[in-house]
């Protein structure tokens, strides 16, 4: 197993999310992602080169979430993000929902740039418990993914 860093800048071990790059905790699968690293740490969960892909992959799902399946609402999206069969669905929604100031059930323009950060942040919240990641990270992985920061174009 490679040096990999063991504890946060305040002396906690990681989650399992943060030792993989990964704090979506994205399952591997047939997707070939980009920034994939070439050491897979972990038997179920990606391991990526940095923070910034695993969040970029965070993103690049609830844009195919929205594009392709038509998810609109926090409900929604954490259905099929954390499905009820491995996950407390409802409790997690709502936490997305708290974070975005609105009720599970309400319309969200997924593809605009405060609402994707904010619903990634309150992802990357509820599956490692935290967030320990800098707001350059996520702004850096929203790039990755191809989204355009506000007054610079859209998505």
């Amino acid at each position: 197993m490679s040096a990999a860093r063991r504890t946060d800048s305040m002396g906690r071990p990681l989650t399992r999310g943060e030792r993989n790059k990964n704090p979506g905790n994205i399952e591997r699968s047939g997707t070939k992602w980009v920034g994939v690293a070439s050491e897979q740490l972990d038997s179920r969960f990606l391991t990526f080169a940095t923070p910034a892909y695993g969040i970029r992959a965070i993103v690049k799902i609830l844009m195919t979430y929205y594009r392709k399946h038509k998810l609109d609402t926090p409900r929604k999206i954490i259905g099929r993000w954390a499905p009820p069969s491995e996950n407390d669905t409802d409790a997690y929604a709502g936490f997305v929902a708290g974070r975005l100031g609105v009720a599970p059930s309400t319309l969200i323009e997924v593809l605009d740039w405060p609402v994707m950060l904010t619903m990634v942040r309150a992802i990357v919240r509820f599956e490692n418990g935290r967030d320990i990641y800098p707001e350059s990270t996520y702004a850096d992985a929203l790039r990755l993914a191809g989204m355009k920061e506000p007054g610079k174009g859209s998505a």
